[in-house]
């Protein structure tokens, strides 16, 4: 119910507001969503959240303006090593992080601040100790000069809990090494 400037107080607009305010008492344990298949496109600047059946669950989700469906129920859970400084080669660069579920490794970003030169910047991400590139030219790289770079093709894409990830770095540009260095792994 929404009051505007010269509004009457109305036994019908008290009604509204009362039931709203039981409403509002009525989700003290949160909001309930009942499954349903996916609503319209919501108007202009608006967002439509619903739950509906995934594999036998009822998961969250919700469609955008443009009709974009997301689930949003689990997030896009990403994990961010970073090196500070002028780089160099060398194992385990980074701190170790550690996946907390179960998930799908689905692209790796690379970017610096300042470019490597005359040659690639190359790093692997080991799960366990072990690449995840066996097939070593697929390894995330930001080209000489370039800033940034990603990877999609991956031979190895699954994590348990308790998976350990490191970062190492195999090659820096010759001229200049590139500095300040982060990578992204996104899963799903």
């Amino acid at each position: 119910m929404t009051w505007t400037a010269g509004d009457t107080i109305t036994e019908a607009k008290k009604d509204v507001e009362v039931a709203n305010d039981r409403a509002v008492d009525a989700m003290a344990q949160g909001i309930e969503l009942v499954e349903r298949a996916a609503p319209s496109t919501p108007g202009s600047n608006k967002v439509h959240l619903y739950s509906k059946d995934k594999s036998g669950v009822a998961t969250l989700f919700a469609i955008d303006d443009i009709g974009t469906d997301y689930e949003i129920s689990e997030g896009r859970p990403s994990f961010v090593f970073t090196v500070i400084g002028t780089l160099g080669t060398g194992t385990s660069v980074a701190p170790i992080l550690v996946a907390q579920r179960a998930l799908t490794i689905v692209k790796a970003y690379a970017n610096v601040k300042t470019a490597p030169t005359d040659a690639a910047l190359i790093v692997d991400i080991n799960k366990n100790g072990s690449t995840i590139w066996s097939t070593q030219g697929n390894r995330v790289q930001v080209a000489g000069a370039a800033t940034s770079g990603t990877q999609t093709s991956f031979n190895t894409t699954t994590l348990v809990e308790g998976d350990l990830l490191t970062l190492d770095i195999d090659q820096v540009g010759s001229s200049v090494a590139g500095a300040d260095l982060t990578v992204m792994l996104r899963c799903k």
